[in-house]
């Protein structure tokens, strides 16, 4: 039983360093080739040449026949070769939200190689990880590229989400035909790429200010009582023109309310509570990532409190990334 065990514990590692692969380099033994549909027939012209050489013992038959079968062998390492060598790399690839395009960047190295043609990328079936079951995304998507010699690009593979969560590239592979068309080359390429997709921000544009710990020093009952701009709320009725947001009416981008306060620092707290009542987790999400922007791009410090997770209130790009981060993972158990 012991050696069952550790050969089981060997296949576990080995396939756990495959998966958390960041670089992958084409070698002899990663790289297949086979004929294509022309070098099939091309095959089958050869055979029926040489057959008539052999009937009728003609030398120039003999001669044209294995002239175009070197030819045809000769490009079979010129096919292989195009491959051979090349290197890729993750490279960084940023954050998105929901329904956005998540865009794989990967890294080709052909330094001190000679050029590469026809290079064609294809992605097949990449898994969207996810906190909630989803179900595979079919996206094939194919990219051809020609690289120089001496060459460091970047390849960009763009993978349509729907759903918060991690978005994992399983799969890449890489074909050539070049030069005669008569042989594919191939590689499957397995490298540890995944982006985070945050929630698809929508909702209210009304932070909650109804916290006891909440320093509104500029709330709708109190707006217009200072000189600081404080940020947006929606119209109502009753308020005043003059602190109507005219160049965002005139651009069509909807009725909102200028709020400005005094000198005091403005907090709130974004909590699972505010938004409980709302159908369904994903849309509670929804608008507590909304929430967490406007108040960014407001400058307003702002806490999370999730189920699970609380975020003292603070501001800056690393607060909200955190903010953003836990609500793409959030779990409710």
């Amino acid at each position: 039983m012991a050696p069952i065990s550790q050969l089981s514990h060997f296949f576990k590692r080995l396939q756990t360093n495959k998966t958390e692969q960041k670089t992958a380099v084409l070698t002899r033994r990663n790289i297949y080739i086979l004929p294509t549909k022309a070098g099939g027939a091309f095959a089958i012209v050869l055979l029926v040449m040489l057959v008539g050489s052999m009937n009728y013992n003609n030398s120039m038959g003999f001669l044209l026949t294995f002239l175009l079968a070197s030819m045809a062998m000769v490009s079979i390492l010129h096919t292989h070769k195009n491959l051979l060598g090349l290197k890729i790399e993750v490279g960084k690839s940023q954050p998105v939200f929901a329904g956005e395009k998540a865009q794989f960047q990967l890294w080709i190295d052909n330094r001190e190689q000679a050029k590469r043609y026809a290079l064609k990328w294809q992605q097949h079936s990449p898994i969207h990880y996810s906190p909630i079951p989803l179900n595979k995304i079919a996206a094939n998507s194919t990219t051809t590229l020609d690289i120089a010699e001496n060459q460091h690009v970047t390849l960009t593979i763009p993978v349509q989400t729907t759903q918060r969560g991690w978005v994992n590239l399983e799969k890449l592979v890489v074909v050539t035909q070049f030069p005669l068309n008569l042989f594919y080359a191939w590689s499957n390429i397995q490298l540890a790429a995944k982006i985070l997709v945050y929630p698809t921000p929508q909702g209210q544009t009304t932070l909650p200010m109804n916290h006891s710990d909440v320093q509104h020093a500029g709330s709708g009952q109190q707006q217009g009582n200072g000189e600081d701009f404080i940020g947006y709320r929606d119209y109502q009725l009753s308020d005043p023109p003059r602190h109507v947001d005219w160049k965002a009416v005139a651009k069509e981008r909807g009725w909102f309310v200028k709020q400005f306060g005094g000198t005091q620092s403005n907090t709130v707290w974004l909590t699972w509570e505010d938004v409980q009542h709302l159908p369904d987790t994903e849309t509670a999400l929804s608008q507590l990532c909304l929430w967490t922007l406007i108040a960014d791009k407001q400058n307003i410090q702002y806490g999370l409190k999730l189920s699970q997770q609380t975020f003292e209130p603070n501001m800056g790009e690393q607060h909200r990334e955190q903010c953003l981060r836990a609500l793409a993972l959030f779990n409710k158990t």
